[in-house]
């Protein structure tokens, strides 16, 4: 084994998928993300947009669900979510609504609607075209005051025991196409419901609603797409204490970088000498893991310097080595 620090960068990158959202902490079927405990805000704000399955149906809607989500992943933060949903609509209805629904708001919103668009095709009113303009217009408007959208697809309509529904869930496959299109086009996030809940009819509770199961599902896919956002945008900048401490063959520092920056790690004796660089090197967002080879140091007090190129990110931490 070579003299000198041994780094392992272990790259946390954020996706659906991503390892960043498996923890020991589970809740009731909730796994929290690593990135709560780095979350720079004191404060989640949704606003939740839509028709029928945003308004909630028969006393069942998603919002307690992802609230409680965000209490139990996010200890100490306030949780604050609106329900501006109202059954019926269509994109087009939503238009006439969305800047009195997002006025003086700020954080995420949650965009669910198109599904009454769909229908309204199966007699002849509207077309793909014109609820991806809708829907695109929603978007723009939503990021023009500084909110940050999470697009949700469309659920498929029961049309086990109705044909005319058939033609409809063509309709909404063809939308939810568009809406991914306009996800990857303005850059936002997708919150897949669609994906989640495929065809299993056993999460609804008429042919076009979820259920208590149903919404729950749908409370985690969007709690995982606003974490995501979280994890690429609002992470603080941390620099843990190394582990262990003291340390003896070797030892631990993670950092959290809220932006990719390069970043430079020297460990310093007590007498301000330069021992060791221990990464000169681009991080990217998210959480790093160094692991540093403490077997040439001499027992004693050692200093981790750590600082960024851009000036925004430094800090000193204090650590022992023993023998």
């Amino acid at each position: 084994m070579k003299l000198g620090a041994i780094i392992t960068y272990a790259l946390l990158l954020f996706s659906f998928f991503s390892p960043v959202f498996v923890s020991a902490q589970i809740n009731n079927g909730v796994s929290c993300p690593e990135a709560a405990q780095y979350y720079a805000k004191d404060s989640i704000n949704i606003v939740t947009f839509g028709a029928s399955t945003v308004e909630g149906v028969k006393g069942l809607s998603f919002q307690p669900l992802l609230e409680s989500n965000f209490a139990k992943c996010y200890a100490g933060k306030v949780i604050n979510i609106t329900n501006q949903g109202i059954g019926g609509q269509t994109t087009r209805q939503g238009l006439l609504r969305i800047d009195n629904a997002i006025a003086n708001r700020t954080g995420f919103i949650v965009l669910n609607m198109g599904i009454n668009d769909a229908l309204a095709m199966a007699r002849g009113i509207g077309s793909v075209a014109e609820t991806t303009d809708h829907m695109r217009l929603l978007i723009s408007t939503s990021l023009k005051q500084k909110l940050i959208p999470i697009l949700c697809t469309l659920q498929f309509v029961d049309d086990r025991t109705n044909r005319e529904l058939i033609a409809v869930n063509t309709t909404i496959r063809n939308i939810n196409a568009a809406y991914r299109k306009l996800a990857i086009e303005y850059k936002i996030y997708l919150a897949d419901v669609n994906a989640a809940m495929r065809r299993d009819f056993s999460l609804y509770q008429d042919p076009f609603h979820p259920n208590a199961r149903g919404y729950r599902l749908v409370s985690y896919v969007i709690f995982d797409a606003i974490n995501k956002a979280i994890f690429e945008r609002f992470l603080k900048f941390i620099v843990t204490q190394n582990y262990p401490n003291p340390a003896s063959t070797q030892t631990f520092i993670d950092i959290v970088m809220p932006e990719s920056d390069k970043i430079n790690v020297q460990i310093y004796d007590m007498m301000g000498r330069l021992i060791k660089t221990v990464v000169n090197e681009y991080l990217n967002t998210g959480k790093h893991t160094l692991e540093i080879n403490t077997t040439p140091f001499t027992a004693g007090i050692y200093f981790f310097k750590i600082s960024s190129d851009s000036g925004q990110y430094n800090a000193v931490k204090k650590f022992i080595v023993v023998r």
